[in-house]
This record gives C-alpha cells, sequence and structure tokens, in this order.
C-alpha cells in the first residue's frame, strides 16, 4: 500500500519516540490501529452498499450485455480496443406513412 524504505521507517520510529516517548508510544500506536481498522471497516460497508446499489439499479444485467474487451491490430499496426456487444434491435421506422 505504502512504499516506505526501512531508513524512511526508522526514522518514523526515531521521531515517535522522542516526541511521544517510550511509554506512551504503545497506546499512541494501539490507537491508530484501531483507527485504521475502523476506517477499512467503513470502506468495506461502503463498498456493499454501492455493490447493493449496482443490484437494484440493473447494471450487472446490462454488463452481461457488454462482453469483453478484445485488442485488434489496424492497418498502420497499432493495437486497437474492439468492443464486441450484442446487436443492437432495429429500429421501428416512424416515418413509414409518410412520403
Amino acid at each position: 500500500m505504502f512504499d516506505f524504505s526501512f531508513a524512511e521507517m526508522a526514522l518514523v520510529v526515531v521521531v515517535a519516540v522522542l516526541f511521544i516517548g517510550p511509554n506512551e508510544l504503545p497506546v499512541v500506536i494501539r490507537t491508530i490501529a484501531k483507527a485504521v481498522r475502523a476506517i477499512r471497516s467503513l470502506g468495506k460497508e461502503l463498498r456493499g452498499v454501492f455493490d447493493e446499489i449496482a443490484r437494484e439499479s440493473g447494471l450487472e444485467e446490462m454488463a452481461k450485455d457488454v462482453n469483453e474487451i478484445t485488442m485488434i491490430k489496424g492497418d498502420d499496426g497499432k493495437m486497437y480496443e474492439a468492443y464486441n456487444m450484442a446487436p443492437l434491435p432495429p429500429k421501428k421506422d416512424d416515418s413509414a406513412g409518410t412520403p
């Protein structure tokens, strides 16, 4: 998730020990861990709510109509995306009786 080197992590620990103190450091670490767990739990709950909304709105059914994206080679030799979609039904001609 985060890309910290060992030197950066060591610097954070040294600064934390100097400013917070060795006696209070475990309490601060536990508090931060609880906050991170609460934020992750909230994120999972929000993801579940959005998934439920997508199911209720019919988004999954629409996704079934759109097939996967395939890559095709163009005349210029470059690769392009080709969308394989279900064919659309023919449109009704409303102007059949008019000249």
